[in-house]
């Protein structure tokens, strides 16, 4: 059933996230209400001596709770920044470049605002969060402005060397730190942070994570109402990690032996007075969560409270039960619709949309992943074109082949015959038309070194001799780093052939070509001595090559399979190395022209293997 032009997606009754979210909110919201109230009704003063003790460490798994969300959001944020594949890989490549000195400034602007966009979304909807990560090469990506103070500085703290001993999945808990960011330090002096290392399988390591909060937004979370009261985090050390009094900060918890022997909850005597002494352990870092309350002032407290507490929690139960279903039903409708959508295109109902649209997350979720669907789409029809035009190339290349080994052998048995009868120099001829053929029939290989293909524009050039009456004189001129170089086979050859027939109009004349490699790139330069081209004809020349490439449709294909030419060789080089090389062209009238490829010295993800057999 189709609903305003959109599929309308079948209801599901199973529990889903919706009421999961509902579920888990009405058990906390009723089920520590309920036993409070009957706490609190079935028991008497004589027991309210342990009721203390419990709604003491009730306090204590509240703020435990907040802490460990804390925490647990500096893990996410560490975690989603090792494990996310668009970071490692700019973070590796970045690696990588550095290595080979390899300096791209304009993409290293595009990956900066691309990581530091997503570590400003990771740490949106979390308390403040300073997330820190630090290439070995001296790189740095923040979610915070570092404009007064130098980043890289962090690698030479003296915490940081115990962070590269850890193995690359190992947290590091640095504990409280002096803050690091000077325009944060007046409002937040000091900073729980942690750290981790993110290592090559060879054990590199190629980059480090940083990720601190504010010391003063976890003490904020304790309970400092009750006069005396004195809550604090205890680092595994025994150490004061946060707490209200900052003098006690990096200070060992003076009550340490105490809290050995008293459990997780218990009464003490400490300076003439009784005291509540409770901890709660967190499961991260072992941080725990100590609380120290005179037991006369948490006394006075909880009876005070006993009276109006069962009321007040019932009215402000139901009011805020109904807000939260309100809200979580409100909040839900898109994930829900997002789901249904997600369903319906692992059925491959690739037509359908979200149509979820706004200014938050949810809005731009929505919108992204209908973005991603249409794309989808748009990149499985282009695939069904290119496998087509693939399928019918290769089928007129197939057609166009004949047997290799009956034409080698003929000619091979013609040779023979002419040099019995001291005829080298025809003999010679075969000799260079058998390894041209060669190299134009025989497809197994697509790829060849520069070697190879300047004997085979040697045979080339020599067939157009015996051809011709005027001599054309081949010079080349390459470096020997340049001759194992690998390249498409059969590239040089249209080149050559179009200077010969347009620049030279198949009279003598010279053509050189000169390689070279710098910077990890190969040029080749091919020159004549022709009669070169007006601005007009250079320019339709230049036009109609970077005309050519994915974008060719099967009449152009036809086209192109059955009279190579430059266009031809732009295609292959377009094909073979993307947009990483380049071509250009001059000439001047009555000067010769001149063609120069840059190409990469490697072709990436393409094996080579060297066509075996000699030659005939």
């Amino acid at each position: 059933m189709v609903k305003g032009g959109m599929p309308v997606l079948p209801r599901r009754w199973k529990l889903g996230f919706r009421n999961k979210l509902l579920v888990a909110a009405l058990l906390c919201l009723f089920v520590p209400a309920s036993i409070t109230l009957y706490i609190e009704n079935s028991y008497t003063e004589h027991i309210l001596r342990s009721q203390v003790i419990k709604n003491e460490h009730r306090s204590l798994e509240q703020e435990s709770m907040y802490i460990s969300n804390l925490l647990s959001n500096m893990v996410l944020v560490s975690n989603y920044i090792q494990f996310d594949s668009g970071i490692n890989l700019i973070l590796k490549e970045n690696w990588q470049r550095s290595k080979l000195h390899q300096f791209d400034p304009v993409n290293s602007l595009l990956e900066f605002k691309e990581v530091t966009k997503k570590l400003e979304n990771v740490t949106t909807m979390m308390e403040k969060t300073y997330v820190t990560v630090l290439t070995s090469d001296g790189q740095s990506f923040t979610n915070y402005s570092y404009a007064d103070f130098d980043v890289n500085a962090l690698l030479h703290q003296p915490w940081m060397d115990k962070v590269r001993e850890q193995s690359a999945f190992v947290l590091y808990w640095a504990g409280v730190l002096d803050n690091y960011i000077p325009a944060e330090t007046r409002n937040s002096p000091q900073v729980l942070t942690i750290a981790r290392n993110l290592k090559l399988s060879s054990n590199t390591t190629y980059a480090y994570i940083v990720v601190s909060i504010a010391e003063s937004r976890i003490s904020q979370i304790f309970s400092g109402d009750q006069r005396g009261q004195q809550t604090l985090l205890i680092g595994p050390d025994g150490m004061v990690m946060a707490s209200q009094d900052k003098t006690l900060l990096g200070q060992p918890f003076a009550l340490a032996k105490e809290l050995e022997s008293s459990g997780d909850t218990g009464f003490i005597s400490y300076q003439d007075e009784q005291y509540l002494l409770s901890s709660e352990e967190l499961p991260y870092g072992g941080y725990r969560i100590v609380s120290t309350v005179p037991y006369r002032e948490a006394v006075k407290q909880i009876s005070a409270t006993r009276r109006w507490s069962s009321g007040v929690q019932i009215v402000l139960g139901a009011f805020f039960l109904l807000i939260l279903v309100a809200l979580v039903r409100q909040f839900t409708k898109p994930v829900i619709r997002l789901d249904m959508v997600a369903a319906r295109v692992e059925k491959g109902e690739l037509g359908i949309r979200s149509g979820i649209r706004g200014y938050d997350e949810i809005g731009r979720l929505g919108k992204s992943f209908d973005h991603m669907l249409d794309r989808v789409e748009k990149m499985i029809i282009q695939i069904k074109v290119e496998q087509s035009q693939k399928r019918k190339a290769e089928l007129a290349m197939l057609q166009s082949q004949i047997n290799p080994h009956f034409l080698f052998n003929i000619l091979n048995s013609i040779r023979l015959r002419i040099m019995m009868k001291g005829d080298e120099e025809n003999a010679e001829l075969l000799f260079a038309l058998s390894k041209l053929l060669r190299m134009t029939i025989q497809q197994r290989d697509e790829y060849t070194t520069l070697h190879d293909e300047l004997h085979i524009i040697s045979s080339y050039v020599e067939l157009l001799n015996f051809r011709q009456a005027g001599e054309v004189k081949l010079e080349t001129e390459c470096t020997s780093a340049s001759l194992s170089v690998i390249i498409p086979r059969f590239l040089l050859q249209p080149v050559i052939e179009n200077a010969y027939i347009h620049g030279l109009h198949q009279e003598s004349g010279t053509l050189r070509i000169r390689t070279w490699n710098m910077d990890h790139q190969l040029s080749i330069q091919i020159e004549d001595d022709g009669q070169g081209m007006d601005e007009a004809t250079l320019l339709r020349l230049r036009t109609e090559m970077a005309s050519t490439g994915h974008t060719a449709d099967e009449a152009m294909l036809n086209s192109r399979l059955a009279h190579i030419g430059l266009s031809n060789v732009y295609e292959r080089l377009y094909l073979t190395y993307g947009t990483s090389f380049q071509v250009s062209i001059d000439s001047v009238p009555g000067g010769g022209t001149t063609f120069l490829f840059v190409l990469p010295d490697e072709i990436q993800s393409q094996g080579y293997e060297r066509e075996s057999g000699d030659d005939v």
